[in-house]
């Protein structure tokens, strides 16, 4: 689907979730989607009002917390999942010949089924069955529509979607890794750039774990995500003095306009070069650290 069909009332109903979600503090999830749709106009909208008891737009407030509340932002529903409901109804109204409108994204949401939607309905008092039942015959799809196939999540880890837990983890994997964390060179930490340069080192050693034991991405971002976060806590208590932000040295250079794109070029180019030699230098330094890792 072009970018330039997507427009008009799906768009809108995208937007006022959005900005339906910005004043509740929150991300913006499946939920404020559906609000976003119950204040518009057509099938979608009138579905979400049949029978209701309570408006959509008050059960989801009353929900979320306060507006601005940062810890409401942090309850939020998942972003991640609004993008997955956005990919369904856009496949669905291409299965019809339509162009994405408020009701394709009704029924993706509806068939997404998250929790925070069913509960926001039956306090409004909508019945999620009924109201699907009449957006499918208002834009002429069979009464007995399979539920939508959805478009695949974000790799945990990834966007906003949590990583896995670590009890669910490859055993096999966790356990390589885990091995790896107990054998830091943390003796070898002597400035920020060997910081960088085992955190980067650790982050290839994850990423190639799970490489080895053909884990899908789930998987392979969970890892790295809980891994780096072992290895920065253990590089932390070992030298807290370099856990902080790392400094820029010296003052700024003015420059003339006209150099900015080739000097900037030059001094990338050579800021990349220096990283490069400090991370193999202290890959070699550290090389004996690792012998007898486990290898399954």
């Amino acid at each position: 689907m072009a970018p330039e069909e997507l427009s008009g009332p799906y768009l809108e109903a995208i937007r006022r979730g959005f900005e339906f979600a910005r004043e509740l503090g929150q991300r913006c999830g499946p939920v404020h989607l559906l609000v976003g749709i119950s204040a518009g106009r057509g099938a979608a909208a009138a579905a979400l009002r049949a029978g209701r008891e309570r408006p959509l737009r008050e059960v989801v407030a009353s929900a979320g917390g306060a507006p601005g509340d940062g810890a409401a932002f942090r309850r939020g529903p998942a972003s991640y999942l609004h993008g997955q409901a956005q990919g369904g109804a856009r496949l669905f109204a291409d299965s019809l010949g339509q162009r994405p409108a408020p009701e394709h994204l009704l029924i993706a949401l509806l068939d997404q089924g998250t929790a925070e939607i069913l509960r926001a309905l039956s306090r409004a008092g909508v019945d999620p069955a009924a109201a699907r039942r009449a957006v499918l015959a208002a834009i002429g799809a069979p009464e007995g529509q399979p539920l939508l196939t959805l478009p695949p999540l974000a790799p945990a880890g990834t966007m906003d979607r949590p990583p896995l837990a670590a009890e669910q983890l490859d055993g096999r994997a966790w356990r390589v890794l885990r091995w790896r964390q107990d054998h830091l060179p943390l003796d070898r930490l002597h400035g920020r750039a060997d910081w960088e340069a085992l955190s980067r080192l650790e982050q290839k050693a994850a990423w190639r774990t799970a490489d080895r034991f053909g884990l899908d991405d789930d998987q392979r971002y969970s890892l790295t995500r809980h891994h780096g976060d072992q290895v920065k806590q253990r590089m932390a208590a070992a030298r807290p003095d370099l856990a902080g932000p790392p400094r820029v040295p010296g003052r700024p250079v003015r420059r003339h306009a006209y150099l900015n794109v080739t000097v900037g070029w030059g001094v990338w180019l050579r800021n990349r070069q220096a990283d490069l030699r400090c991370f193999r230098r202290f890959r070699l330094r550290t090389t004996r650290y690792y012998r007898g890792a486990p290898q399954a």
